[in-house]
Order: C-alpha cells, then structure tokens, then sequence
C-alpha cells in the first residue's frame, strides 16, 4: 500500500469516528401543554421531528411531556389535542447544552371543531360537591344580549333583589371570582351587569373559608358566599365598557361610564357615575368614581389596587310610629323627621399574593376616610302613659379616617398534609363629630291632660373616639394519616388567636343658654379608657375523605375588659373564662345530595355606649346611661343545610337550619324617673342577661318541566327569636316570629321571560309585660315580572307587585305598584341602546318598614315621588371573542 492510499484510509477512519461520536450525543426536551386557563391538557400528542427523526410522545396527567433521544441540536415540535388548534415551532439547543426546558406551550380552543362536534346528551343542570353548588350553564336559557344577571335569576335558590343584591338561600353573595381568581374588584352586583352569560360554561356558588382553609384546610368561624364563574375555554379576557345619559321627570338625570381591560391575571377598569334617579325616599344626588388596576408582577405573585371617591346628597322626610313598653303601659309616640346631609369619602385598596415553592403569602393595606355635614329637625308627639311634645334642631359635622393592615403566610411540607400558617392584622379607626342641638319640651297634666309650661335646652356636644384593633393567630395542622393512604386523610390541627382592642373617648357636652353664654357641663363629660383582650386556643381532630369532611374539637377562650374615666376612681376589670365546643361537616351523601354543618362560639365585649355610665341626652325622652360593671358575652352559632338535586327529572332541594343563643348578653333595662318639672321622662341602662336565642329556617324546592321552560318553585322562611329585656328592674321577654311563604311560576323561552309571583308574610310580636298581647302584621304579596323580545332590536320590559296589609298602625294603602319600559338597540352588533322607563305609574309607593328595638317597636314611612319617567341612551362596547 502507498503512503497516499495509507493516508486517505487514515481519514476515512477518523471521519468515521467522529460521525459516530456526533451521532452518541442523545439530547432531553422538557415541556409542558397548557389551555388558556392554564389547566393542564393530557393526552396531547406532542412529535419532534429531527433530521431523518421523528419521535413522538403524550402528555401526561400533569400536561408535561419529556423527550431523551434527540440527536439534533435543530428540531421541529408539533402539538394537537381534540378540541384545541395545533401548535407548531422551530427549536435549537444552545452550544454546549445537552437539555432544553421549553415554555409552557398553550393551546387555544379550534372554534370551527368546537362548532361541529355536537354531543347529544342530557346536560346536568347542578352538581352537588362539599363546599360547592355548580350549576352547568348550557342547562338554562340564554338569549342573545343576556348577562349574568339574567342566567342568575333561573337558578334554583339564587335570589337577585331589584337592587341587584345576589343572595343564596337568603345568604348575601360577598365577591365575584373568575375561574377561582379575584375579578377586578369583585363588586358582585356591579359585574352581574356587565358580563355576557354565554361566555360561561359554569357557575358556582361557594362557601369560602378564606386563605387559611385552602392552604391548611383549618375551617374558623362562618363561611362566606362566593359566586365563581368559570369561563368557556379561550374566554378569560376581553374588553369591556359602557357609556351612557339619562333624564326624566322631577329634574332626574344621570351619567355613567365605565371601561376594563381583562387578559387573564391583569385586569384594569374605570367607572363614574353621577345620578339622582335611583333613590325615591326623598331627593338624592350621588357621584361615584373608581380606578382598579391587577397584574401578575412576577412569575408566582400577583398584585392589584383599587380607588375610589363618593359624594352624597340627601334630603329626606320620614314619618314614624313608635310604640314602648313599660311597667306603667305604652307609650305612643309619633314623629315626622326631616334631614338634609352632605357627605364625601375617600377610599383605597392594595392587595398582593404570592406562592413559592409550597409557600404562601398574602398582604393588604386599605383606608380611606370619610367626613359629612348634616341638619335635621323633628316634631314628636307622645301620648299613652306619658304625654309629652318635644322638638329638636340638630347642625352636626363628622369626620372619620380608618385604615387596615393585614398579613398572612403559609407553608405545606414534604410531609403531604402538615402546614402552618400566620396571620397579622391590625386597624386604627378615629371619629370626630359636632353637635349643636336645640331641644323644646312641652309638658302636660298627666290627670288632665292639659298643657302646663315648655322647657327649652342648647347643647353643644363634642365626641371624639380613636380605636385600635390588633390580632395575630398561628395555625398549624399535623397528618395522623400514613403517607401510602389515597383514601382518607386525617389531622390534628392547633390555633391559636390573640386579640386587643383599645378604645378611647372623650365626651364634652356644653349649654348655651338664652343671653348666649356658653357654660361647660361636667355631669354630660368624660374621657373613657378601655382595653379588650380576648384569647382563643382551640384544637381540633380532622377527617377527610372523597366524600366525607368532617372536624371536631374544642375551644377555650379567656377575656379581659379594663376600662378607667378620667378624673373618677372607678375602674372596670373583668376577667371571663368561656369553653365551648367547635366542629363542621361536609358530607356528600349521593352525586346528587350533601349535607353540610358548622357551629362556632366568640367572645364580644361591651361596646362603649353600653360601658359609659356618663348619660348621653341627645334623645331627652330617652337617656341613655352605660353600666361599667357589664361583662363579656358569648355567642354560640350553628347551622345546617342539605342540598338534594335529581339529575333525571331535574327537581332540586335546598333547605336550611340556623340557631344562635348568647350567654351574658347585653340588654336593656328601661326605667320610668322622675325629671326636674315634676314628670317622667325614659332613660335606658345596661344590664347582662342570660335566655336570648334565634332558631331559623329556609328552604326552596324547584321542579322545571317542559325542557326547562317552565318551573315552579316554592321557598320560605320560619323564624322565631326570643329576646330578653328588663323594665323598671323586672325581667321581660320579648317573643317574635315571622312566617313567609312563597309560590313563583316562571317561564323562559327564546322570546319571553315571566315570574309570577304569591306570597304570604306574618309577623306577630309578644311582649310578655303588656299582658302577654300580640302584635301581628299580616301581608298579602303578589307580583309579576316579564321582558319580551319583540324583534332582536326590541324589548319590552313589565313589573307589577299588589300588596294587601294589615296591623300595621301607620295608614298602609295596599299599594298596586306598575313599572314598564322599552329597550331598542341600534348599529353593528347592537352596540347603541335607547330606553325608556316608567317606574310606580299610578303613584302608589308608600315605603313602609317595621323594626323591632329592645321595649319598642318602630314602624316608619319614608315620603319621596315614586312616580316618574325616565329617558336614556347608552353605548356598549365589549369584544370578549375567542383567543
């Protein structure tokens, strides 16, 4: 062999060589499939495609995928899932890199599959879970143009008052959530408006525990109502506002704007708002403005803030009736109220998040302040066992800052099931206010009846107070359960809570008599000091299950009140020890039934009224003295409530059970004195008492038929309470109960929408002083509600309630109230709207309520024009398309 052939060979096996060792470096691809929600997707058939290669692999549970073959340092990846568009991308290893982390790749949903693929079936209107009621969407009625408020209104136990309120089962829905995360500034009543209904695929009513039960599971106190809606795939952002002007009779206006931004974590939206059209007890002005911004400041944190501003003006004229009861008989008394106020406050709002690794976090910081102008003058009438008139004049200025902190961390362990959690809060509240009353007191023969002389008295009364409140807590819950056990967990779980709040006030009352000197009065004056601390350890014994939650366990909880008075030597201490039990329950007996229960106790100090024994004279008929011997109550809490829902027929169920009863409650003791002019006048002390109780219930039963366009539902309420009060020293009972039943008709179709309704409520009121004699107030409720799509630009809306009374000892008219009105909507996607309402058309509104208080009951009516016209026109722009 020649040296050149002996070369070329040489090459040839060098060349070789290194091919192969090119060919020995095997490179990882990690990743990871996502939708918009960032749920994980798994079963995505995730390929690579490297050179001559191609490789090919699914997702697992978790949505991630792994690859240890690839040979390429240049590779091609695509992703398909049923459902969702393919996903498709060129990739390269960094020099020297032999694995490769991508991004989390997210799939967005393929409309025009989304839109063949139709599965017939039947859909379940509800599902029953633990802490969760989900009601599925695609069950119920949604037209073209309907919101969230409409989709509401058709689901079993949800109410929407006329206001907007969303409650459920009679519990007021406290925030709006968005695919479990906080929505803008979770305004329930503001978003129900705002966002379309198709856009949601499910909605959820939730009792919410707060941060310290999701992350330890640990349940304290009672839960919240949350609504959450959870999105259609791709719809969890969008752009969203509305501008719009209205004007009617009686000088009403009114002006609103909004706009939000949402994409997903970040979130930003303006409102105003001025009007004087929505109140009708009297003449209102209000204007209302608010910024709101949220985002993911990193990774794994999230934060957001919120400000507003509030101006109101009122005028007002309120008639009451008011009947006391004494060791002497009752008192009548009849007063006509006017009240002119003018009021401005500033509010802020900064929240933050964060999870990492298996820590939590979460801050806050919110205040404002707040301060108002008010006049108001009164004419009372008192007759029965006292006779007396009297006038008042009141000018008053109040101003009142307040701002609150808190912070709360957590941590899970390797551990599955151990966790501890922290939490710090604190607040500081100031009042400041300004009085200048005017009093006039006419007095009668008590035998005769006759007018004997009047007596006239100005104060000057100056108040200022300064709270601060501070608490911190630790929970800590540790796994009995072992490791390898997927059936069942089970933990004993510790908390510790400690609480102060300090008070301090201070009181100066002033006289001005008839040639304008001023003199101080120190009788009406004091400066108060007190502190309440309140300890709480509970431990409890936790069981968990796929079905079954429950927890039991008890509570130990040592108080102290102290409180001093300048310039006296009396002192308060009081020391109290409470034990009570504690426990919950979260059972769900079948797919379509569960049950659930809480119970909790809580320590409540007197509030400073109660303690002062300084008397507060602001209502001469009615003195007002503070007992600083008064001692600590304890409230004990309990409920229950089970939910049943045939999925066949589609019949649901929801009933609930409440009670409550304290220990030492603070109660009244209302005493007949003698005054200076040789007549008697009401002056109310403070006493603890034991046999005050609540029992509750309510319920609702809903069956739809026709494929849901009809549905007939039954619900009501039975209450009784018991409460204790003292009259002249003797110990007196006062005894209510109230009944209300209701039968609703309701009819959705693709142009219709109707409720009917008929109800009936009793009240009746047993004092057992006045000879064991019950009041009762009995009333008849019939009302109708409907909006009919006429054509797709045009609907007409009506509301009708009769109202039938009796009992009440104001005159009640049995009002017949009629609301009707027109919407017509213009342009490209219905973007412009012109409406048109009447509200009370035959000018029958009367706003009649009644109250109960200690020895009174109050019945009162609110005058206001109730009949009037409006005319608006608004512009709605929204995209929430597919992304």
């Amino acid at each position: 062999m020649t040296i050149a052939e002996r070369i070329c060979l040489f090459l040839i096996i060098v060349s070789g060589l290194g091919l192969k060792a090119t060919a020995q470096i095997k490179r990882d691809v990690l990743g990871k499939v996502t939708d918009s929600t960032k749920q994980a997707i798994p079963g995505a058939n995730v390929r690579i495609i490297a050179g001559k290669d191609t490789l090919s692999t699914n997702t697992d549970k978790n949505g991630k995928f792994s690859f240890n073959q690839v040979l390429s340092p240049d590779f091609s990846l695509l992703i398909r899932s049923i459902g969702y568009r393919p996903h498709s991308g060129n990739f390269s290893f960094k020099a020297g890199a032999n694995t490769l982390q991508l991004e989390s790749f997210i799939l967005q949903p393929d409309t025009l599959m989304l839109k063949e693929v139709v599965i017939e079936g039947k859909v379940v209107a509800m599902k029953v879970k633990k802490d969760t009621l989900e009601y599925n969407a695609a069950a119920y009625k949604v037209r073209e143009g309907d919101y969230v408020e409409q989709l509401l209104k058709q689901l079993p136990g949800v109410e929407v008052d006329q206001n907007g309120k969303v409650s459920s089962m009679g519990k007021e829905m406290t925030k709006i959530r968005v695919n479990g995360k906080d929505f803008f500034t979770g305004n329930v009543k503001e978003f129900i408006k705002q966002l379309p209904a198709e856009m949601f695929s499910h909605l959820q009513v939730i009792d919410d525990y707060g941060d310290e039960a999701r992350l330890t599971g640990i349940k304290m106190g009672q839960p919240k109502k949350i609504l959450n809606l959870v999105t259609k795939p791709g719809r969890n952002r969008g752009k969203f506002g509305n501008a719009g002007v209205d004007g009617g009779t009686n000088n009403r206006y009114g002006f609103q704007a909004t706009g939000n931004v949402w994409k997903d974590n970040k979130q930003a939206g303006l409102s105003t708002n001025l009007n004087n059209t929505r109140n009708t007890g009297g003449a209102n002005r209000s204007f209302y403005t608010s910024a709101n911004y949220r985002d993911q400041i990193t990774k794994r944190t999230n934060g957001s803030g919120n400000y507003s501003f509030n101006n109101n003006l009122n005028e007002s004229n309120q008639f009451n009736y008011i009947e006391r009861v004494n060791s002497l008989g009752t008192l009548y008394t009849t007063n006509d109220n006017k009240s002119k106020s003018r009021s401005d406050s500033h509010n802020f709002d900064l929240n933050m998040n964060g999870t990492y690794d298996q820590q939590f976090f979460t801050g806050s910081l919110n205040g404002g302040f707040s301060n108002g102008v008010s006049n108001s003058s009164s004419e009372s009438v008192q007759k029965g066992a006292i006779r007396q008139d009297l006038s008042n004049r009141s000018n008053s200025s109040q101003y009142n800052p307040s701002l609150n902190g808190n912070f709360g961390w957590g941590k899970g362990f390797a551990k599955k099931g151990r966790a501890i959690y922290l939490n710090f809060s604190g607040s500081i509240t100031d009042s400041k206010s300004e009085e200048d009353m005017m009093n006039r007191i006419g007095y009668y023969d008590q035998k005769t009846g006759e007018f004997v002389k009047e007596s006239f008295l100005n104060r000057l009364i100056d108040n200022n107070s300064a709270n601060r409140q501070m608490s911190t807590s630790i929970s800590y819950s540790e796994p009995l359960s072992q490791a390898d056990d997927t059936v069942s967990t089970r933990n004993i779980d510790f908390n510790y809570t400690f609480s102060l709040s300090s008070t301090n006030n201070g009181l100066q009352t002033r006289v001005k008599d008839a040639n304008g000197t001023i003199s101080f009065v120190d009788s009406l004056s004091n400066v108060y000091h007190s502190n309440f601390i309140n300890n709480n350890l509970r431990v409890s014994y936790r069981y968990g299950s796929k079905r079954l939650n429950y927890s039991a366990g008890i509570s130990l909880q040592p108080s102290s009140l102290k409180g001093s008075y300048e310039g006296r030597t009396d002192r308060i201490r009081q020391n109290t020890l409470n034990f009570s039990p504690s426990g919950d329950l979260n059972f769900v007996i079948s797919p379509s039934q569960s049950l659930s229960g809480n119970y909790t106790g809580s320590s409540n100090a007197p509030d400073f009224q109660q303690l002062q024994p300084v008397p507060d004279t602001r209502d001469l008929q009615n003195i007002i003295i503070g007992n600083p011997d008064l001692k600590t109550s304890f409230n004990h809490t309990g409920n229950i409530d089970y939910r049943l829902f045939d999925p066949k027929g589609g019949l649901s169920f929801q009933m609930g059970l409440n009670t409550s009863f304290v220990q030492n409650k603070v109660v009244a003791n209302v005493l007949l004195v003698g005054d200076t002019l040789n007549s008697l006048k009401q002056e109310t002390r403070y006493v603890n008492a034991n046999g005050n109780y609540n029992v509750g219930s309510s319920y609702s039963l809903n069956y739809p038929f026709s494929k849901r366009r009809f549905a007939l539902t039954i619900n009501g309420n039975l209450d009784h309470a018991n409460d204790v009060l003292f009259t002249d020293g003797k110990k007196s009972f006062s005894k209510r109960f109230n009944f209300n039943q209701q039968l609703s008709l309701s009819v959705n179709t693709d142009k219709i929408s109707l409720s009917a309704q008929a109800g009936y409520v009793l009240n009746t009121n047993t004092y057992s002083l006045n000879a064991g004699q019950t009041r009762k107030v009995e009333t008849w409720m019939f009302n109708l509600y409907s909006r009919w799509i006429m054509t797709k630009s045009f609907t007409l809306n009506f509301s009708g309630s009769k109202r039938i009374n009796s009992g009440y000892s104001l005159s009640a008219n049995n009002p017949l109230l009629i609301n009707a009105g027109f919407e017509k909507t213009f342009f490209k996607n219905k973007t412009g709207m012109l409406t048109f309402a009447v509200n009370d058309l035959l000018n029958q509104g009367n706003g009649l309520n009644r109250t109960f208080s200690d020895n009174a009951v109050t019945e009162s009516r609110t005058e206001g024009v109730t009949r009037f016209f409006v005319l608006g026109f608004s512009m709605r722009l929204q995209d929430f398309g597919l992304h």
